[in-house]
């Protein structure tokens, strides 16, 4: 996302306040889903786990029997 990408987000939200179009609450999560998207997640931080997707490549499933 780039930076003008965002200014008009936030022009856009900010309008919509202002003319009464959304409320706070609403106006607040727009803007916690702009930041989510600058940070490329949806705000869960994964980087404290040790690597943990990696264990999931390493399993075989081809062995798996499902009842």
């Amino acid at each position: 996302m780039t930076i003008e990408e965002i200014m008009n987000r936030i022009k856009a939200i900010k309008g919509d306040y202002v003319n009464g179009m959304i409320t706070s609450d609403e106006m607040v999560e727009h803007l916690e889903d702009i930041v989510h998207d600058v940070e490329g997640n949806d705000g869960m931080s994964w980087s404290d786990d040790d690597n943990w997707e990696g264990s999931f490549e390493a399993v075989d499933f081809t062995q798996l029997e499902v009842n």
